[in-house]
């Protein structure tokens, strides 16, 4: 706990900051930036200045893929300005982990810290197969059926995407053990452990949207949607999946579940005391 209070504020007032910066540049919603900042500054407090890192890295790099020129119209977009509530989808359960792992042994800690990696390597793998796999041109294909889909539906995947997924998932790991020098020529336990997390997390995502995600269908446009107020402005109805389980309650669960893969494979190192 050394050093806690100066990292809360330097944690707090450097989130705060950024996600002003974000606000004017239209990427997150007034409520968004409020909750990028308690997530922001929570997660310094917890993992210091390595994990505001990744976090940041996953933000920007997320925010300038979903302004790239779209190849086709996406359905499911709910605009560029991310909400408080797609904000805390994707790294509320990143942030309850950094900061628990503040107030742990040096084990557990090293647990908690990879599960961290795990919850954000899995939001980050998740928004890079969308953004990059629905523009590829690629025809997307269910995980469940592997029949093909429409670009951007929920449980879609294609090869492009879990190529991009692969990527993110990797860029997360190395941030989470670099510079470190013996891990200089081959990547560490908990680098591996976070990857594994963030690829597995992604693919529970897509699963999860192609079985109990809510889908609904506006009956104007004759389209999937996710929203419950087309585009269009007509009210669109339930199609199939769970009315509780839309795409934030899929991003959560997904990053807990990457979160608790990375943890389990970071267990052996972490009772060996590496």
């Amino acid at each position: 706990m050394d050093g806690l209070p100066i990292r809360a504020v330097v944690g707090f007032a450097g989130a705060a900051a950024f996600s002003l910066a974000a606000r004017r540049a239209r990427a997150l919603s007034p409520s968004g930036a409020i909750a990028a900042t308690a997530v922001g500054g929570t997660v310094v407090t917890g993992s210091g200045i390595r994990g505001g890192g990744m976090l940041i890295t996953f933000f920007i790099t997320s925010t300038l893929l979903g302004r790239l020129p779209a190849g086709e119209h996406l359905e499911q977009r709910r605009g560029r300005e991310r909400d408080a509530v797609q904000v805390m989808a994707n790294g509320g359960v990143a942030a309850i982990l950094a900061l628990l792992s503040s107030f742990s042994r040096e084990r557990t800690r090293s647990l908690l810290l990879a599960g961290f990696g795990g919850a954000l390597a899995t939001a980050a793998a998740d928004t890079w197969a969308t953004e990059i796999g629905s523009r590829s041109g690629t025809q997307p294909r269910s995980i469940v059926t592997c029949q093909p889909t429409t670009p951007g539906a929920s449980g879609g995947v294609t090869v492009t995407g879990l190529a991009a997924s692969a990527v993110a998932t990797t860029l997360i790991a190395q941030l989470a053990s670099a510079p470190n020098a013996s891990t200089a020529h081959h990547p560490s336990p908990r680098a591996i452990a976070i990857a594994l997390g963030g690829f597995t997390g992604a693919l529970i995502d897509s699963l999860l949207g192609a079985t109990v995600q809510e889908v609904r269908f506006c009956d104007t446009c004759l389209v999937e949607t996710e929203e419950p107020l087309h585009c269009c402005g007509t009210q669109t109805r339930v199609l199939r999946g769970a009315r509780w389980c839309d795409n934030d309650m899929v991003n959560a669960i997904a990053t807990a579940a990457g979160a608790t893969t990375a943890m389990l494979a970071q267990l052996p190192s972490s009772i060996r005391g590496r």
